[in-house]
């Protein structure tokens, strides 16, 4: 029994490469969540109105008070000793301080998503190409991580010179950087081209399946303290600790983990090597900016493909990117939960309690309506929207009534969200061929930036514009481009079911790539 014990330890030892870099820099990335959520609203408190800085750094603080119910009421606030005015007249201040500021934000967001978005989509359009022709897999997992440091050093500067910073330096600046290291997309790509890589085929659904759960269970559990975490240390003292845990997979990246040993640099380039110093070739920087990298990622697009497979993954493609339109509605309604609800703590574990939810409901889709009982990857995905068309008009009441909880019952009805993600991922890996997986999970992270550059724009515009009417007409649009997207996936559906008359080989029902599964959940 002992020698078996010891045998799956060994095995367990042995299997471990990119997992530590997994829980360290996903664990930072959440414990950040709620304590920059704050800071950008108390940042935008000191730099936008002309409030007083305690004032400003009182926000947390109103959670779980009624302060903000009636502005023209007096509420108790509980540590008011420490201020000069009167108990009716703070609450007025502190709720219009939050409000003032809550619209600049909004207004930041509008925007730095169009900066920092070009830059992300830039990026990963060379590198993804660079990374399978130079045959190298830890730049794409070590360079977001240190560009994430040097953001997180930028933050604790912004935070340290809390007036003299603008909002606007403070709110893309570390975007900014992030971005110019590919951020998190960057990441994906190289933590799952590196499973593909060390694992033998027969292991790799295992292996897969393991990091899926590491990189669902560790945010949820970060979200959930984020804002505990936030409230005991403070902005800066976060940012430091998440700071220590990025810089500990940064240099388990470099100092630990090993490239793989065996990569063909040129299968997927489509080039023969003509020697063998070929492959010993070290690959160069300048190659990183190589237009032909563009090429092979369009390629994908404009390749004749039989049964009209071109024209249902292009049409893929653009439902893909409708269907973050209904997503688009995610940043302001955090923002709204702040003002509206006065949730700091609350924002994290509403934030874990949604990727738990969506957790649970992926796999009840996936794994019992897709595997069990065999239903198309199209029917899941009207099977998910259906549940968030009745979830986004809760949304729009309660951020209207005020009502915090409300939050909660609508996230529990739209349990199904993330499924259409996977299945949409798991068509795409149906249309193209094995080698074409790299760069149509680039083209999909391109696709990703450009939404992120056109959506919060849009959603901000419907904000102010509805704001003193109807708050919740942000959840509205979502309905609507909900229902554009539900009319695309019937049409697919369609195209699909004659497809499959085609070509029964090509009619594979359920997720059955479990990479690109994985990296959507």
């Amino acid at each position: 029994m002992i020698e078996v014990i010891k045998a799956h330890y060994k095995r367990l030892i042995s299997n471990i490469t990119i997992e530590p870099v997994i829980i360290f820099f996903l664990f930072g990335y959440g414990i950040l969540f709620t304590g920059l959520k704050n800071f950008e609203l108390e940042k935008a408190c000191a730099t936008k109105t002309d409030y007083d800085l305690e004032v400003c750094k009182y926000f947390p603080q109103l959670e779980g008070t009624n302060a903000c119910k009636d502005k023209n009421q007096s509420s108790v606030v509980p540590e008011l000793v420490n201020y000069t005015m009167d108990q009716g007249e703070f609450s007025r201040v502190a709720c219009s301080a939050k409000d003032e500021a809550g619209d600049a934000l909004l207004v930041l967001n509008s925007y730095r998503n169009i900066i920092t978005g070009v830059i992300q989509a830039v990026v990963l359009l060379f590198a993804g190409s660079w990374s399978d022709r130079a045959g190298l897999r830890k730049p794409c997992i070590v360079i977001p991580i240190a560009a994430d440091i040097v953001s997180l050093i930028a933050l604790i500067v912004c935070a340290i010179f809390m007036r003299e910073i603008p909002l606007e330096i403070t709110g893309i600046l570390h975007q900014l950087i992030s971005h110019l290291g590919g951020g998190g997309a960057m990441v994906l790509t190289g933590i799952y081209s590196y499973l593909t890589l060390v694992t033998t085929e027969s292991e790799r659904t295992f292996r897969f399946a393991c990091t899926h759960v590491i990189m669902t269970i560790v945010p949820i559990i970060a979200n959930f303290f984020s804002g505990f975490i936030f409230k005991a240390l403070g902005f800066i003292k976060l940012c430091m600790l998440c700071t220590v845990t990025h810089s500990i997979a940064l240099l388990y990246g470099l100092l630990v983990l090993k490239e793989p040993s065996k990569v063909d640099t040129v299968a997927d380039s489509g080039v023969t090597p003509k020697e063998d110093t070929v492959q010993n070739e070290p690959p160069k920087v300048w190659k990183l900016f190589d237009l032909s990298l563009v090429t092979d990622c369009i390629t994908v697009l404009t390749k004749k493909r039989n049964f009209n497979i071109r024209k249902l993954l292009i049409l893929t493609l653009v439902v893909y990117f409708v269907n973050f339109g209904a997503a688009g509605d995610v940043s302001p309604s955090q923002i709204i939960a702040q003002v509206r609800f006065n949730w700091a703590t609350n924002l994290g574990m509403w934030n874990a309690y949604d990727l738990l939810t969506t957790l649970l409901g992926t796999l009840l889709a996936i794994g019992v309506l897709g595997k069990r009982f065999g239903v198309s990857d199209h029917l899941i995905c009207v099977f998910s929207v259906c549940f968030t068309l009745v979830a986004k008009p809760i949304m729009a009441y309660a951020a209207t009534a005020g009502i915090g909880t409300l939050f909660y019952v609508a996230t529990s009805i739209d349990v199904f969200d993330g499924s259409k993600v996977v299945a949409i991922l798991s068509i795409v890996s149906k249309l193209v061929e094995q080698n074409e997986i790299a760069k149509i999970n680039s083209i999909m992270g391109i696709i990703s930036s450009i939404e992120s550059m056109i959506y919060p724009t849009i959603y901000s515009l419907v904000y102010f514009s509805s704001k003193e009417v109807f708050i919740g007409a942000i959840f509205m649009l979502s309905e609507a481009f909900l229902l554009i997207s539900l009319g695309f996936y019937v049409l697919l559906y369609i195209m699909s079911r004659k497809l499959n008359g085609k070509n029964d080989n090509q009619g594979r029902e359920g997720v059955d790539n479990y990479a690109m599964e994985a990296t959507a959940m």
